[in-house]
């Protein structure tokens, strides 16, 4: 069964492993594969609305979704918008100290962006999300059932990890195979449980739901009113900093027909290094319709939330983004390697079966 399932999803995992280990340090690639990212930082920074005013200028098919403002100084605002038609992603960074736009287009001209639709659903939507979660059923069988079959005999613990180089090419990968697996399986089986909950986050927090207290995001709605203006984004940010101390800006993300606009600041009431406080105004008069704020949620909720911080390895800092990169290059060796043992075990069985037809042959003559 562990090469049966192994042998199915080779492609997904040879896929899922490089893409995963192509996106841990993402942030850190963009602006080498992109420089225009990287700006000149000016004497003052233009107000979040005249970027957001450029944006929408350039793009008036479009409806902004959310705004990424970044830690560095030095870098680009990022703003991600979808067409009113088709739907389909448009991404624009923004220098934020001269208001233009400095990077505009669609996923093929963002690398990074394409790699992580590939990783999250394979540019299928919510069906490439399921066999995603599937796939994170069945790499956890396989972190299991191999790590079952690896177990080696009682004071032989240490034998298990021996590669035999002086065999043939295929002990030499099978061993190679076999103690790798083993030795990467804890980080496989934490990935697949994180990745298969991810992809079930809504369903897991219903099921939670029913033994104990689970708070959910705000989804506020508000109806259109024609002709009447919204409120400055800046206007809003300043009312989230006021209420969380001034801390600094993360996100801004829209929604409703861009007329609720949701704060994210800098979590300051949690250790999570991805925690937000986030607050979600009503546009046009400024009134707030929610509050989600990481470290003041029940422990069921603050749970649910880790699971993505520890999926992708930021829960450690560098240190344990290098587990999550290491661990994706293994994912895909392991997805080549095995594969390959299979077909070679296949043909040994081949080459036997036809050395046993061609024996009673051999005798009569």
């Amino acid at each position: 069964m562990h090469r049966w399932v192994g042998g199915v999803l080779a492609v997904f995992l040879l896929s899922q492993g490089l893409t995963g280990a192509a996106l841990v340090f993402r942030d850190e690639i963009e602006p080498l594969i992109h420089s225009e990212l990287t700006v000149a930082p000016g004497p003052q920074r233009v107000s979040a609305q005249a970027m957001l005013d450029t944006v929408r200028a350039g793009h008036p098919e479009a409806t902004v979704s959310r705004a990424e403002f970044p830690e560095s100084p030095d870098q680009a605002v990022l703003f991600k918008l979808k067409t009113r038609q088709g739907g389909d992603q448009i991404l624009l960074a923004v220098d934020p100290y001269r208001g233009t736009i400095v990077r505009d287009g669609g996923l093929s001209a963002w690398p990074t962006e394409w790699i992580f639709v590939l990783h999250e659903q394979l540019f299928l939507g919510p069906m490439g999300e399921t066999v995603i979660g599937i796939e994170g059923l069945c790499l956890l069988f396989l972190g299991i059932s191999g790590l079952v079959h690896w177990w080696p005999a009682k004071g032989r613990f240490s034998q298990g990890f021996r590669v035999k180089l002086d065999g043939s090419a295929d002990t030499r990968w099978r061993t190679l195979h076999r103690a790798v697996g083993a030795g990467v399986s804890a980080v496989l089986i934490l990935s697949a449980v994180t990745g298969a909950l991810l992809v079930w986050k809504e369903p897991f927090r219903d099921a939670l739901g029913t033994v104990t207290a689970v708070e959910r995001k705000p989804t506020p709605k508000v109806a259109e009113e024609t002709g009447r203006a919204m409120l400055p984004v800046d206007t809003l940010v300043a009312s989230a900093q006021a209420a969380q101390g001034g801390a600094a800006l993360q996100q801004l993300r829209f929604s409703s027909g861009e007329r609720v606009v949701a704060v994210y600041l800098d979590g300051t009431h949690t250790v999570r290094p991805d925690g937000t406080s986030q607050i979600y105004y009503n546009a046009y008069d400024g009134r707030e319709l929610g509050r989600y704020v990481a470290g003041e949620l029940s422990g069921a909720t603050e749970f649910i939330d880790w699971i993505y911080t520890v999926h992708i390895g930021l829960w450690g800092g560098v240190p344990t983004r290098l587990v999550m990169l290491i661990e994706g290059l293994l994912l895909a060796g392991l997805g080549l390697t095995g594969p390959w043992l299979w077909w070679s075990r296949a043909a040994r069985r081949r080459r036997a079966q036809a050395a046993r037809g061609a024996t009673p042959a051999a005798q009569t003559r």
